[in-house]
């Protein structure tokens, strides 16, 4: 008789189960209550990991010392009182945020800061979800749960007793950024109406500068027409070409968009959902120009002179070989 295999702690179908467990012991309470808030909060950070470990369990492993990705590929400790170190939440996050599209920086800086809740409630005399309005956090939460689901291979009603009012909330959630943005748009149209034709014109010139100038993707602000900047976080893999033709080395990375600003109108934009719903949540492509040197991490031929340049030696002046007392003598 052989003895059943167990599965990894740091597996994904082992988080994920507990993630479910902890989900139910959430929905035990009324979302008002704060028993639900907390266990919202281990919930979020355990489903975070088996979306991290789907990939890997070796992501999770703490990098400071090898036998965490030694226990991470699921071989025994090798040192006496050895305990399995994993990577902290914030790492997690910023992983996640990184390989998995729908993972955007709103949902991240959501969970870090839910995570944060949960640090505060265990580790000080704080009561962190006491005062806090499911309004303010809880659609965030579902919408978080269905990105990380669905890097799995899962829908809401894989993990929630009543998806269907989970999926109505996060509905909600989108529905209020739409209004959000289309209410903040219209009132810097009112502002860019008011000025004079002059006025918009010198503002306009100035935006198309500004806008040349910095890092990001150009768009047309849709509440005065100028030119206008967005910026993004990169998302997924990064495509790498070789340009023999000019020594260059040409890398490409989907962006996903976080922020939108323009200056000729003052409008700013925040957070993915506001900008899908005004029409400025496509990703655009990021593209870096690298010379070998810089791609390999080589030192460049002006880097090189400098080098040389700092590495002669320094002789103070031997006025004494000249025939020339020293100053002061």
């Amino acid at each position: 008789m052989t003895a059943k295999p167990t599965q990894h702690p740091w597996s994904s179908e082992a988080l994920f189960n507990k993630a479910l467990l902890y989900a139910g012991e959430m929905e035990r309470y009324t979302a008002n209550d704060w028993h639900f808030g907390f266990w919202s909060s281990l919930t979020l950070e355990l489903l975070a990991r088996a979306a991290v470990a789907y990939v890997s369990p070796t992501l999770l492993a703490n990098g400071r010392d090898w036998r965490n990705i030694y226990h991470a590929l699921g071989h025994p400790a090798t040192a006496k009182g050895f305990t399995p170190n994993s990577a902290i939440a914030s790492e997690v996050l910023s992983m996640l945020n990184e390989f998995l599209p729908d993972f955007n920086k709103e949902l991240a800086d959501f969970c870090a800061i839910h995570c944060a809740r949960r640090n505060a409630e265990l580790h000080s005399g704080e009561d962190a979800f006491t005062e806090l309005r499911t309004s303010a956090w809880l659609p965030k939460f579902y919408a978080s749960c269905e990105v990380l689901l669905r890097s799995m291979g899962k829908d809401l009603g894989d993990f929630f007793r009543d998806p269907a009012s989970v999926q109505e909330m996060i509905a909600v959630l989108r529905d209020k950024a739409a209004k959000a943005v289309m209410q903040e748009i219209e009132a810097h149209k009112k502002i860019w109406n008011n000025k004079s034709s002059d006025d918009q014109k010198l503002s306009y010139e100035q935006a198309a500068v500004w806008a040349t100038r910095h890092t990001g993707h150009r768009v047309a602000c849709p509440a005065c027409a100028s030119p206008a900047m967005i910026r993004g976080s990169g998302q997924g893999s990064v495509t790498t070409e070789i340009n023999e033709d000019e020594y260059e080395i040409v890398q490409r990375q989907t962006m996903l968009p976080s922020s939108f600003e323009c200056i000729a109108c003052g409008l700013k934009i925040s957070g993915l959902s506001k900008l899908s719903a005004c029409g400025l949540g496509d990703t655009f492509t990021a593209t870096s120009v690298l010379s070998p040197a810089e791609y390999f991490g080589l030192h460049t031929d002006e880097e090189l002179e400098e080098a040389e340049r700092s590495a002669e030696p320094q002789f103070e002046e031997d006025f004494n070989e000249l025939g020339i007392d020293e100053p002061g003598e």
